[in-house]
């Protein structure tokens, strides 16, 4: 029986120890480093090696609080070690097609190498990581992709924003570098740099949109395609228009007893937790990048960046059919459940389900299709689909994230998760699941999808 292995990559940094497993026929390597920064700077090149850099243990996620939604997801970054210094990635790739000798610096297609899946895990932006078992691509490897799961920093350490002292959307500026890498190493693993498909779900999606229109090397530059899964594309304009950053900002300065360059990672993370409990407005992401400061143009150039973006990137959009249920009784515009109103017989059920509804429209299915339509607009190429899936013993319905264990995960990966609790639930991961990663796939190779709109039940 074979058994995993360890193999050299050639990097342009240095060389790297990856596992092999000739049972799925993969090859994984994790905890790359993409970049490095000491807290509150941008990411800067990291320094080249000569010895091989082991590569087959997990990496360190930011540092963090407990998810929102442990429960709905179940406790994923428990026992995950956590760390500042945690600019890496993970690369799942087929062990069928051998590395290169050396990385490729190019954009040109190659029919010999394999498309590529970059991962921009949810979260808010203030939980997750790229090397969380929840999200390693084993099935999409299987299926001939070079997959990259990425980690960047959250919360305060990303999106605080103090002046002099922490830069606005550093988090976003990993991302940027850790594409940067992508195309300067991925043909390595045998991925083709010239056809590279960020894939983001909730805050990650939000992140693909930013860096559709960020300054700085050019987004096709970056990525070839977009698969977005339940973008919150309402937020982008309200926490411009509203100020969000800049209030943030002044609460966090009021809050702040000496510099918080000094303070340890608790302390950063007990700060967070203030901003959290008394948030400047109910939203669903109060960390997140901030519009106008760089490298995101102002709210009123926006437009005219994405416009100019979306004609040569086609773009893949999903959404769950009840996605705002997690979130009906923190945005609730009328106070219903600080009222007890949820709890009444009937009533409560009742109004949650329009609450459920009217979040699920309003932040996730209708301003998906109107960005959609305007992907359309511009001769840019589109296509939507909605997950309409629920656990026969799950009273979240089709929930925000219910749909990525059906892409997503290691083994035994979602076990504890509430959203898939049900005895039919490991028939309909195989069976759902191969259709929605068939449907990424033929995206990602260039197969296009006729329908503008599908959906998976």
């Amino acid at each position: 029986m074979s058994e995993i292995a360890t193999t050299t990559i050639p990097l342009a940094s240095g060389p790297i120890l990856a596992l092999t497993d000739p049972a799925s026929k993969t090859l994984h390597a994790r905890g790359i480093p993409y970049a490095i920064a000491p807290r509150f700077a941008p990411p800067q090149p990291i320094s080249a090696w000569t010895a091989g850099k082991d590569c087959t243990v997990p990496a360190p996620i930011c540092p963090q609080l407990p998810s929102r939604l442990e429960s709905v997801m179940g406790p994923l970054t428990a026992g995950h070690e956590q760390s500042e210094s945690c600019l890496t990635l993970s690369v799942t790739a087929p062990l069928h097609y051998p590395p290169h000798e050396a990385p490729c610096n190019n954009n040109n297609n190659n029919s010999a190498l394999l498309p590529v899946l970059v991962w921009f895990h949810g979260g808010a932006y203030i939980s997750g990581g790229g090397d969380l078992a929840c999200y390693q691509p084993l099935k999409l490897a299987e299926q001939g992709v070079v997959c990259v799961t990425v980690t960047y920093r959250l919360g305060v350490f990303g999106y605080l924003g103090l002046a002099g002292i922490a830069p606005r959307n550093l988090g976003l500026l990993d991302q940027r570098e850790a594409l940067l890498w992508v195309r300067s190493n991925i043909s390595a693993f045998g991925g083709d740099p010239g056809n590279v498909t960020a894939v983001g779900q909730s805050a990650g999606a939000d992140s693909i949109i930013c860096l559709l229109a960020a300054e700085g090397a050019k987004s096709k530059e970056l990525f070839a395609k977009a698969i977005l899964l339940s973008p919150p594309l309402r937020e982008i304009r309200e926490r411009a228009v509203e100020l969000t950053a800049e209030l943030l900002t002044t609460k966090a300065e009021g809050l702040l007893t000496r510099d918080p360059r000094e303070m340890d990672v608790s302390e950063l993370l007990d700060l967070q937790k203030k901003l959290l409990m008394d948030p400047v407005r109910k939203q669903v992401m109060l960390f997140a990048p901030a519009l106008g400061e760089y490298p995101l143009p102002a709210v009123e150039e926006f437009d005219k960046r994405i416009a100019g973006a979306v004609a040569d990137i086609p773009i893949l959009i999903g959404w769950t059919a009840h996605d705002g249920r997690p979130f009906s009784s923190m945005m609730d515009p009328f106070g219903l459940g600080s009222w007890g109103f949820y709890n009444i017989p009937l009533l409560g059920s009742v109004a949650e389900a329009a609450q459920t509804w009217y979040v699920t429209r309003s932040y996730f299915s209708w301003p998906s299709q109107e960005f959609h339509a305007y992907v359309r607009k511009f001769a840019g190429r589109s296509t939507t689909y909605e997950f309409g899936w629920a656990a026969e013993r799950s009273k979240l319905g089709s929930c925000h994230c219910v749909d990525i264990p059906f892409v997503l995960g290691a083994e035994g990966a979602w076990d504890a998760a509430p959203m898939l609790w049900g005895s039919g639930t490991e028939g309909d991961l195989q069976r759902l699941g191969e259709g929605i990663r068939g449907l990424w796939v033929g995206f990602m190779r260039g197969e296009w999808v006729q329908k503008e709109h599908l959906r998976f039940v």
